[in-house]
């Protein structure tokens, strides 16, 4: 495999070719650099449009691959007046534009109203992007209501799970970096993320080498919101929600204040974001299953029903400082806390036959729990640009740091009638976490000419972890330590990798290659069980892109990667975590990594529409595995390795302007995925199923400054494991907006989940386990936002689409 990819870059290398360009940078009448300005490159016979491009963020443009002859050149943007350059010619060689001034044009200014927007979603050639910043539907929202609506996406409540194409392995970043959590805090820091503090969500399934190599199913990238206007300017916005599902709690309130605050000039960019707010959430379970064992039959019918809520709250700041025209220096750090409470109760009914004789009992368990989450990072970055255009040397430092605490007291009543407690049994669990992740990387980006381009870079990583949970029962009025339970887990991880990218553009061909090497030391610990688990291990992942343009409407992209995935702490950490008597969760510290191989093909027309079909072989996947215990009639979940699971998807994009005022964006995606192992809980298992997703998004432009949003989200029955979904799960979803412009304000209403038809029904028939499942959670809400921006918002230019966006997508994936 390494000969192939060095042979490929040896290649890539051989065909390189002088190419010609034209370039230019853009400023405005004081000497600030313009971005995302338009860019329009003509022939000079007559008015033949021949390309177009936008401005960079620091106002420089370039166009490739020009053929000699003689052109011109517009610069157009809202509240500027229109540029032309001379006539001027290429013949075999680049053609420098310079520094370009727009004048000002007060007037178009105070006239022009921009009354389109970006969609939800869009689809890029490398990657699908929801831009929340100015979604009606995700108004009021949280990161983790949002994904809900993704198309291709699914959030499994039941196991704080996201998945892409039915897999599970995701990892989500926050502004390109990896956050560290287990599935359940960070689902819950998730939760806790407000629409306000987002711009966009990029879902990406085939990173290249540049990335981690972590990750079976792909990347959400989420990023925050980051201001780039010049001058003094910010943003306030408060929202307001409440949930509704019947025969629950009545108070699920949630509201929010965010305030974002951006300082730019000439050298500096100072930017910042506060946010706190108070959230409620209720969900049930009802689980029916039955159990035998030595003549005797048990039926269990439990339901179980947790309310919480609390105080969240965060603040982020930074500064990038211009050393020069080519070099930025910038700092950045954040917090983010949770502090709240969730209590528990619910009903057992057991009922055992034996000896053909019915025997009733009854188990009320309740529980109380306190818990507290935080997390800080902080970053220091250096940003230098070649001279050569393209051409970048990048160096980050990162530091960060995740607390968790969390006391959780629970209380047992048992009943063999329901008038008086024959028993009652108390625990008390104590679970804090404290996780450390240092990294330092250096990325280069050099172009040897405007078809052929190199990256390469080095990062290093640390990760440490330290779990000290204690397990205690109430014993003749005190509290006494239970050893066999409590349990110190500690683990330690460090990531050494390198990596190579080579892309190169011939006439309508694109390539890139590459390949990421990493070495991987593990070392996890309990101090309490003796065991201990270390592993030392060195692995090659290669990333092939290739895309052909078959003429102006036609394109064909193919993909190959190598992924990999960790067991986080979580799952190694061999605790056990109690729900009530006869149900928890156990750890599992043999743990190994998982590998997958992914193939993708997609067919684009006019780059809007596209079809594509993908296979994924996984070896070793990390599985979430239920196991009964007849003779204890307990029921637990833990995680292992299963030998292996396919995975084949179709999926399909279709973006459609109905009307003038009227967008839609839809997606469908089919897929198969298959499970096979020898032993899994006692059994052989050998299972697969046909199940899809679709997606609808609408926008609606209304007359006198009002816009609508409309969309729905369906998933089909599906088999995850052992778990067969028996249930569809869908939601509609909508909101409308009002824009006041003369105050730079708008009002959006908006609404998830309206007819209550997205909760989780599920069974399990399988080995010795006959499962009922079922969970309902507060999805439906209706949100109210209010957001006005102040100070200077007139700099930052609009930027519309234009003929050649897809070259520039192609650009954003060489960047990767």
């Amino acid at each position: 495999m390494k000969t192939i990819f060095l042979t490929l870059l040896v290649c890539l290398s051989a065909v390189a070719q002088n190419v010609r360009t034209v370039s230019g940078k853009i400023y405005d009448e004081k000497g600030e650099t313009l971005p995302f300005v338009n860019v329009l490159l003509f022939k000079s016979n007559g008015t033949s449009f021949y390309k177009a491009v936008a401005s960079d963020e620091d106002g420089g443009f370039v166009f490739d691959q020009v053929d000699n002859d003689s052109y011109y050149v517009k610069v157009t943007s809202v509240g500027f007046m229109e540029w032309q350059s001379e006539v001027f010619e290429i013949k075999n060689q680049s053609f420098e534009l310079g520094k370009i001034v727009l004048a000002e044009n007060a007037k178009m200014l105070e006239a022009v109203q921009v009354r389109g927007k970006k969609p939800f979603v869009e689809q890029h050639i490398d990657k699908m992007v929801l831009n929340v910043e100015n979604s009606i539907v995700s108004s009021g929202s949280t990161a983790l209501e949002i994904l809900e609506k993704a198309p291709g996406v699914t959030v499994d409540r039941q196991n704080d799970q996201i998945k892409i194409k039915n897999k599970t392995g995701v990892v989500v970043m926050i502004d390109g970096k990896i956050t560290y959590m287990s599935e359940e805090t960070l689902a819950q820091y998730l939760n806790n993320l407000t629409s306000d503090q987002i711009e966009s969500i990029e879902i990406i399934t085939q990173p290249s080498s540049k990335y981690e190599a972590a990750g079976n199913s792909g990347v959400i990238n989420i990023k925050l919101k980051k201001n780039k206007n010049f001058g003094t300017n910010g943003s306030v916005s408060a929202s307001a929600a409440s949930g509704w599902l019947p025969d629950s709690d009545p108070d699920l309130f949630r509201g929010n204040l965010n305030l974002n605050l951006n300082h730019r000039n000439k050298k500096w960019n100072l930017f910042g974001n506060g946010n706190i707010g108070r959230s409620r959430f209720y969900s049930d379970n009802d689980i029916k299953r039955t159990t035998t064992y030595a003549g005797v039959t048990t039926e269990f019918d439990q339901h179980a029903e947790r309310v919480g809520g609390g105080k969240f709250y965060s603040i982020r700041g930074g500064a990038d400082y211009l050393l020069s025209d080519r070099t930025t220096l910038g700092v950045q750090g954040d917090f983010n806390g949770w502090d709240g409470f969730m209590v528990g109760d619910g009903l057992t009914k057991m009922r055992e036959i034996r000896g053909g004789e019915a025997f009733n009992s009854y188990l009320l368990p309740t529980s109380e729990r306190d818990m507290f989450n935080a997390n800080f990072s902080g970053n220091f970055n250096l940003r230098h640009k070649m001279r050569k255009a393209g051409g970048e040397i990048s160096f980050d430092l990162d530091y960060s740091g995740f607390r968790a605490d969390s006391k959780q007291e629970l209380k047992n009543e048992y009943y063999s009638v329901y008038s008086k407690a024959d028993s009652v049994t108390r625990q008390y669990m104590v679970q804090p976490t404290d996780i450390d992740l240092y990294s330092a990387k250096l990325d280069f980006v050099y172009p040897a000419n405007e078809n052929l381009k190199y990256e390469w870079g080095l990062k290093s990583s640390f990760v440490d972890t330290d779990n000290n949970f204690k397990y205690q029962n109430w014993v003749l009025g005190n509290w006494e330590t239970d050893l066999n339970r409590t349990n110190h887990f500690v683990y330690k991880e460090y990531i050494n990798a390198g990596y190579v990218n080579a892309s190169y553009k011939w006439k309508n061909w694109y390539f890139q290659g590459g390949l990421r090497l990493e070495h991987t030391i593990s070392d996890g610990e309990s101090f309490t069980t003796k065991e201990r688990n270390k592993r030392d291990y060195l692995n090659l992942f290669p990333t092939l892109f290739v895309q052909q343009k078959l003429n102006d409407n036609n394109s064909l992209k193919y993909s190959y990667s190598r992924r990999i995935d960790r067991p986080n702490y979580q799952q190694l950490n061999p605790f056990m975590f109690i729900l009530d008597p006869y149900t928890y969760i156990v750890g599992n510290p043999f743990l190994k990594p998982q590998f997958t191989d992914s193939y993708e093909f997609t067919y684009t027309f006019k780059d809007q529409y596209s079809a594509g079909l993908s296979f994924s072989d996984t070896k070793g996947l990390i599985f979430q595995v239920l196991e009964q215990d007849d003779a204890t009639k307990t029921t637990y979940q833990t995680n292992s390795n299963l030998k292996g699971t396919q995975n084949y998807s179709v999926n399909f994009s279709a973006p459609y302007a109905i009307t003038k005022w009227w967008n839609s964006q839809n997606s469908l995606n089919v897929f198969y995925q298959h499970y096979k192992d020898a032993d899994v809980a006692g059994a052989s298992l050998n299972k697969g199923k046909v199940a899809y997703n679709f997606n609808t998004n609408h926008s609606f432009l209304l007359p006198k400054n009002w816009s609508a949003e409309l969309s729905m989200w369906f998933n089909s029955p599906a088999l995850y494991g052992i778990i067969e979904v028996d249930k569809p799960q869908y939601a509609v979803n909508g909101g409308i907006q009002k824009s006041f412009p003369q105050k730079n304000s708008k009002l959006k209403l908006s609404f998830s989940d309206l007819f209550l038809t997205s909760f989780f029904g599920g069974k399990i028939n399988y080995a010795n386990m006959n499962v009922d499942l079922g969970n309902r959670w507060t999805s439906r809400r209706i949100s109210l936002t209010y957001t006005w921006n102040f100070g200077n918002q007139n700099v930052k230019v609009s930027r519309r689409s234009t003929g050649n966006d897809d070259l520039k997508r192609r650009a954003a994936s060489d960047a990767q």
